[in-house]
């Protein structure tokens, strides 16, 4: 898999990265591009998906993009990891079956790398640790390639994160981070192992892949 960090070259702009991702899904999805991870750290933006409602925007001041991933309303900013795994899927697709391999390489890298008992929770996407939040989970397929992903809070501030909206749309939880459950560690030492799960848990999935000499490697700028 193709991993894309863009951790070292600073925060990015939403714009950007969706704009970034949607070029290499073009090619993925027409065998033009190997499979990819994205890989970055976000300037603070609010983000809506397909399921939002009006009542999960506390404050309708806040400047929000729309999107066409599933879910609701989330946060992304300093301190969280943003990984979209962009891979072309075997036909027939199994939308659930992606959905499952997602989070579950989020479980296995919490609690095998990380030791945090985390869990998932029946008719909720996403990662949690008992009724607390800690990874989002929002995915779109389109032409058998997949768009968005993984959200995953390593050391964001309370204080800042997630303020003025209701967090996915539900208001009987909350959202917690790998430093709020004691972890203390950088959003960098989080990307090969969960790099790692997603390789092994969407192995299965996967269509045929396009040969070394074939990559295409993306440079971008800034």
């Amino acid at each position: 898999m193709h991993v894309i960090n863009l951790l070292d070259t600073g925060l990015k702009t939403y714009t950007a990265m969706d704009q970034l991702q949607r070029q290499l899904h073009a090619e993925i999805a027409t065998g033009q591009h190997p499979n990819a991870c994205l890989v970055f750290e976000a300037e603070s933006t609010y983000t809506a998906g397909r399921h939002t409602q009006a009542h999960d925007i506390i404050d309708d001041t806040l400047p929000i993009i729309e999107t066409d991933r599933a879910g609701s309303i989330t946060w992304h900013g300093p301190g969280q990891l943003v990984c979209y795994p962009l891979v072309k899927l075997a036909a027939p697709v199994d939308v659930i079956k992606y959905i499952r391999a997602v989070e579950g390489a989020v479980l296995d890298t919490l609690q095998h790398t990380f030791n945090l008992d985390v869990h998932r929770i029946d008719g909720r996407a996403g990662v949690w640790i008992g009724n607390r939040k800690i990874s989002a989970i929002g995915l779109k397929i389109s032409q058998e390639a997949t768009l968005h992903g993984i959200s995953l809070n390593v050391n964001t501030d309370p204080e800042v994160a997630f303020a003025g909206v209701i967090p996915c749309g539900i208001t009987d939880a909350t959202v917690t981070s790998m430093a709020a459950e004691g972890v203390d560690t950088t959003l960098g030492a989080v990307v090969d192992p969960l790099i790692a799960a997603l390789a092994n848990r969407l192995e299965p999935l996967l269509a045929p892949t396009l040969s070394e000499g074939d990559v295409h490697v993306y440079h971008p700028a800034g």
